[in-house]
């Protein structure tokens, strides 16, 4: 015999609730201020290619309207980079703030200890994140210098 099953309670569908949960949270902070969602502003990189070996920091900037409910951070190949790189070869700086009109301006490094051949096939993203939405920017590499030759030919 089968187990009766549990009454269905009517109401909106799930789908529905989180975006319905957010705005209400977002208003409740903020009074009826209209709110964006969170935007990343620049990906900063260097300006030449990095060389194999070099040690390299990545930046990324982002404003958000709801700081306290704000999470930036940096993600390789769909995984968090610590999980990725537990020895700390590549890792994230501290989230820096900074007051920027009704909102905040937030900025997140990524540093490579030794840049190496193995971070050109990483797909390292940026993203920003709170109740009122996600935005993502791809780091994308192009392929980097050559180390410096040493000398000590027969010159």
């Amino acid at each position: 015999m089968a187990a009766p099953r549990p009454a269905r309670i009517p109401g909106p569908p799930a789908r529905l609730l989180l975006p319905l949960l957010s705005w209400a949270l977002a208003s409740r902070c903020t009074g009826a201020m209209p709110l964006q969602p969170p935007t990343i502003t620049i990906l900063r990189m260097p300006a030449e290619p990095p060389r194999l070996g070099e040690s390299v920091t990545v930046s990324c900037e982002a404003v958000s309207g709801l700081p306290e409910l704000t999470l930036l951070y940096w993600l390789g190949n769909g995984s968090f980079v610590e999980k990725l790189h537990p020895d700390g070869a590549v890792r994230e700086g501290t989230v820096l703030e900074e007051p920027q009109g009704s909102g905040v301006a937030l900025r997140r490094d990524l540093h490579f200890g030794s840049f190496g051949a193995r971070h050109l096939h990483t797909n390292f993203t940026c993203v920003v994140l709170s109740p009122l939405g996600v935005d993502t920017r791809e780091v994308r590499w192009l392929h980097p210098a050559p180390a410096p030759a040493e000398s000590g030919g027969l010159g």
